[in-house]
Parts: structure tokens; sequence; C-alpha cells
């Protein structure tokens, strides 16, 4: 999965001759305009070139039931470096609401903007490989919603998957630019430390740790104040440790009292994370925001009905799979990381540590009344085990959303002295093909993964199945969209 984690999360060049002219020292007000519902055009132009760094390991992950700890042990082979280049391009309209002063500090489930995009479409290349991903109809109509951590992107009446995630979720997000004016009026060559938090919705980061960026006024004229940014930043993006260098030109209109321009030039290091492959890039953005005085596809009809929409979704993802005939949705600290003929794996990253792994494999179908019992669940499972199994702590059977007859066993091991547990899951119709889950554990990772993985089976549907040329075929054509909630 060299394609997994490479975000569109970098950014566009600095010196687009953005200039103005001294008038003197007087006292500049920059403080945005918050009372009022404002209509934008956003174009955001990425650029990003460098390399990306994966670790080669020496067997599959399908040794996954012998336990974390093996396999991030001795048989990890060495960092393999490959080029990479992206280039996208997005285009939206976007409805900016009035915010209360507590909203823009974070933690509550504000609805900050909302969104339709004409194009968000990029050209991504790693090695000798490439993808060209689009954001398909069904998902133009975004929600940005401020989160526990940064502002959170979700479309209202779907669930994306995570790649159409990655196009939309970007640095330059338009919500934060205005975040970075001071908050009382300045002087020409005054400068002051931009927020932790307002850069970390900035550039796209899920924890900042250190943040030294400033800004300052460089030069102003009757209608535009241009202003700089420098400085770097370490945090963490989809769980690996990131450190940028950040330098920006900003534009703010005085007219419009916001910001209309703003270009960014990142130097990014990211270490190979437990899901995601390393980079060393240099990244490049421009965004302008140009007011608009109405869109067609913003309007208070539209505003009104996903204010009613249930948003109990809006922090998952959808995964499906065309050649094995399921879907199934996931929260989003959960990654795919292979996907082959039968099988595919998926990690889980809390806080930056590898949390679980879960394996799905398709099984061959069986007849009706053919289909396994519990009881044959767990002597399969005890089998499997051998001597790592230690016993069972819990076994059950249900009938999940989709009414498909469920089984699950929680057994607990060791693997080289190490504590560990073991989440099993089947997924099995009266009759036809059946879907087998494996989740494995480490003991201190437990409480945190509580019940996560068992909603992604309690989510699962399945479809027929569609062979691998055909599924090709159809890819190249148009990306795959995502199933109504």
């Amino acid at each position: 999965m060299q394609f997994q984690g490479i975000r569109l999360v970098l950014s566009l060049a600095i010196g687009c001759g953005l200039s103005g002219y001294l008038v003197g020292a007087e006292r500049l007000d920059l403080r945005p305009r918050s009372d009022s519902r404002v209509l934008s055009r956003v174009t955001i132009d990425l650029d990003a070139g460098g390399h990306s760094f994966i670790r080669q390991q020496a067997k599959e992950a399908k040794e996954l039931s012998q336990g974390l700890a093996k396999e991030e042990g001795s048989e990890q082979g060495a960092e393999q470096k490959l080029p990479i280049s992206v280039v996208g391009k997005l285009v939206y309209d976007e409805l900016r609401l009035p915010q209360a002063p507590e909203a823009a500090s974070g933690g509550l489930d504000t609805l900050l903007a909302l969104r339709h995009y004409e194009t968000a479409e990029a050209v991504i290349k790693v090695g000798n490989a490439g993808r060209t991903p689009k954001l398909v109809p069904a998902l133009r109509l975004v929600a940005v919603e401020q989160g526990a951590d940064r502002p959170l992107l979700y479309c209202p009446k779907a669930t994306i998957d995570r790649d159409q995630l990655d196009l939309i979720d970007v640095v330059g997000n338009s919500v934060a630019v205005d975040r970075l004016l001071p908050r009382e009026p300045v002087v020409e060559g005054a400068s002051w430390p931009n927020d932790a938090e307002v850069m970390r919705s900035l550039l796209a980061l899920e924890t900042i740790a250190v943040c030294e960026v400033q800004s300052v006024v460089d030069s102003s004229n009757q209608g535009y104040v241009k202003l700089r940014l420098a400085g770097v930043v370490h945090g963490s993006a989809d769980g690996a440790a990131v450190e940028q260098d950040v330098r920006g030109v900003y534009l703010f209109n005085r007219h419009e009292r916001r910001i209309t321009r703003l270009n960014l030039a990142v130097r990014e290091k990211r270490s190979i994370g437990g899901a995601t492959p390393g980079l060393d890039v240099v990244a490049k953005v421009q965004v302008t925001i140009d007011p608009i005085q109405e869109s067609p596809n913003l309007n208070e009809a539209i505003l009104a009905e996903v204010k009613q929409l249930r948003r109990e979704s809006a922090g998952q993802l959808q995964y499906e799979s065309l050649p094995l005939g399921f879907r199934f949705r996931h929260g989003r600290q959960w990654y795919l990381t292979a996907e082959g003929r039968e099988s595919v794996t998926f990690r889980r990253i809390d806080n930056g540590d590898l949390a679980a792994q879960c394996t799905i494999s398709r099984l061959p179908s069986k007849s009706a009344g053919q289909q396994t019992s519990l009881e044959e669940f767990q002597n399969d499972i005890r089998y499997s085990l051998g001597k790592n199994f230690g016993e069972f702590v819990s076994s059950r059977e249900w009938r999940n959303a989709a009414s498909l007859n469920c089984f699950e066993a929680v057994v607990r091991g060791l693997v080289d002295e190490v504590p560990v547990e073991w989440h099993y899951f089947l997924v099995a119709p009266e009759s036809g093909p059946r879907v087998a889950a494996t989740v494995t554990i480490e003991k201190p990772y437990v409480e945190r993964v509580a019940s996560s993985d068992r909603e992604l089976i309690e989510s699962m549907q399945f479809f027929p199945a569609m062979p691998a040329a055909q599924t090709a075929a159809q890819t190249a054509a148009q990306p795959t969209a995502t199933s109504p909630r």
C-alpha cells in the first residue's frame, strides 16, 4: 500500500508578487469579519515532490495470528526509498458560518462551514506507480465541523472513504486561514506568535508538540495588507511524527476584512508510522479565496437539511472491496495497510501507537444447513492458536445491522511471553460467502481499542464480488462511489 497515508497535505509557493506600499505607522485593524455568513469561491493548487520511505517486511502480514510483537520485531527489513510527486487542484464554494468565540478553541461539535466541491483531483506518483483520484459526485457536499482536535470534514449524505477524504483534507484549510491574523490592531513591522491550534488546523496535523511560527506585517496600502509567516512545527499526522519548516505570505483584503490569498512552502520530514510511509518532501500550496454573492449549491434549504441530518457517522469512513464483495464502516484511526486476493489488513493507530491489527478474509461459501456453529468456530480458533492459546474470555452470536449472522470470540494468550488478546469474528449468512476477521491486540491497548473492531463487523454488508479484471477496468474509468448511510 505504497500510496496509503500520502495525503495532499503539502502545499504551493511563496513568491507570487503579493506587494503593497508603505502608508506610515498607522495602526492596522486586521481582525476578520466574524459576525455574518461569508460565501467564497476557494481554489487550492498543490504541488509536492521528494521521497517516501517504506519498511520492507520479510514475510506477509498473514501470520497475524502470531501477534504484533513478532511482526514488529526482527522480521522487519530495510527501508525502501521511492520518489514521490503530488499535483492536485481543489475548487469549491464555501459558506462559512459565524462562530461563538469559544468555537475556535476546539473541543466543540460546531458546524464551521459547508462546502460544495466543483473540482477535487490529483495526480500521485510513487516510484513507477501512479494514481489519479477524483472526488465522486455523490460526495461533493461536505460539512466542516470543529472536532475535538481540529476541523473534521465529512459528507452529510454519505460515508466517505479514506482515499476521498485525503483528497480534500489538505494543508491550507480555508476555515483556518483568518485565524492567522492578530487579535488586536498592529503597526507595520509588528510580529506575533501563531497559535499552535491554528497551525494544526491549517497544516492538517493531528497534534502539535512544538510550534515556533511567527507572523509579521510586511507592508500595506489602502486596499491590502501583506503579511509573512515563518517557523518550525513538530507534531504528528496519521500517527507518525512530523517535522515541518513553514514559510508563507498572505494577503489581507481591507475592504472584505479577510484573507483572500495565502501562499505556503513546506519542507516536511515524516517518520515511518505504524500504518503509513515516511516522507521527505518539499511542498507548496496556493490558496485563493474570492468573495461571491451566491452559490446555487449552498443555500438556506441545503444548510437546514444538513443541520437536520443525523451525524453519528461523521467521524467514520467506509471501506469497500469490489473483488472480495464486502463493505463496512470504520473509525478514522483504522488504516488500510494491505489488500490481497483473499484478504485485507487494517491497523489501528492510537496516539501514535500501533494499538491493533485486523485482517479480514473472504471464505468459501457454504450451503444452507452447513454453516459453522459457535462451538465449531471456537474449536477452529483453539487449533489455529496452538501453544499460544490461553483461555476464552467471552463468545457470542448475534445478527448485525444487515441481518447477517455473526460470531465473536475473545481469546487471551501469550506470544513470546507477551500477553495478547485476539478478537475473532465470523460473518456467515444462511448460505453463500462468509467473512472472517482476526484482530490482534497487545494487552496494554485492549481498553484503548475497546469495541472499535466490533463496529466494523456490525456495519458489514455483502454484495456480489467483481472479478479482478472487471474491477481494474471500472476503477480506471471512474472512482468507486460510496453507498449512502
